[in-house]
């Protein structure tokens, strides 16, 4: 029995180890250890399931799709059976993904960075978030219809950012609220969309800060922060899957 993981750095439980008062320095040792105290981990040991983890930091969409595709249908797939559970967390649309020939992989892309000149091409002409959130929530669609041919439970949530979407989306946790909005239990409209870098601030991260949910290093959850998402996640599952 296995729980499957698809998101971003907030699933993969990057900075799970922070300690108050931990130095930038001290912080950046511990950043990528593997936690047992992330939220996914918890879930998998309370629900006896082997966590077979697809969340990568600072993952996108995009990024998470592919590897859903891999995982499922390419060269080394794994067989679904009626007993996984699939847990998926999407991220803010202002990530995305390209192809890097002379690194010979996949290469995360943030917009905007000014740092980064295919980022502002991308930025500027390429990129709107209303016509992004249509397609993830086409692509949602889609997924749903496949964990449903296999006979597989599958479940949905927002991970910081309150996205809406004007079709029905089977499974969706929370209907249109974050696991950042449910863990500060504020359901309110927030003031600006959470773009997903360690410098971009909006209310509820700034809320979550200082009630010590996430560190204030990164805005990542601390293991308080990730004890109440697994808490809050397991009420909702578990009224799914005793249905």
């Amino acid at each position: 029995m296995r729980l499957i993981t698809f998101g971003d750095s907030w699933v993969r439980g990057i900075g799970a180890e922070y300690r108050e008062g931990m130095s930038m320095d001290e912080f950046k040792e511990i950043i990528w250890d593997e936690s047992e105290h992330c939220f996914r981990r918890l879930i998998s040991n309370q629900l006896g399931l082997e966590n077979l983890n697809q969340s990568v930091g600072g993952s996108s969409n995009q990024t998470q799709f592919r590897k859903a595709l891999e995982l499922f249908f390419g060269n080394n797939k794994i067989e679904l059976k009626g007993t996984d559970i699939v847990l998926w967390g999407i991220t803010s649309v202002y990530r995305t993904e390209l192809w890097n020939n002379k690194k010979s992989c996949w290469e995360s892309i943030f917009l905007p960075d000014p740092g980064s000149a295919v980022s502002k091409i991308l930025s500027t002409q390429h990129h709107d978030p209303h016509e992004e959130t249509i397609i993830l929530g086409h692509q949602m669609q889609l997924w749903n219809k496949y964990f449903r041919s296999m006979n597989v439970r599958n479940y949905w949530f927002n991970v910081f950012n309150d996205h809406t979407w004007n079709i029905s989306i089977d499974n969706l946790l929370f209907e249109k609220s974050s696991l950042l909005s449910m863990l500060i239990d504020d359901q309110g409209e927030n003031d600006s969309y959470h773009k997903s870098t360690w410098l971009d601030e909006d209310k509820k991260i700034t809320i979550a800060k200082q009630i010590k949910l996430v560190n204030p290093i990164s805005g990542h959850p601390t293991k308080e922060g990730h004890r109440l998402i697994a808490e809050i996640l397991l009420k909702n599952l578990k009224g799914e899957l005793d249905e």
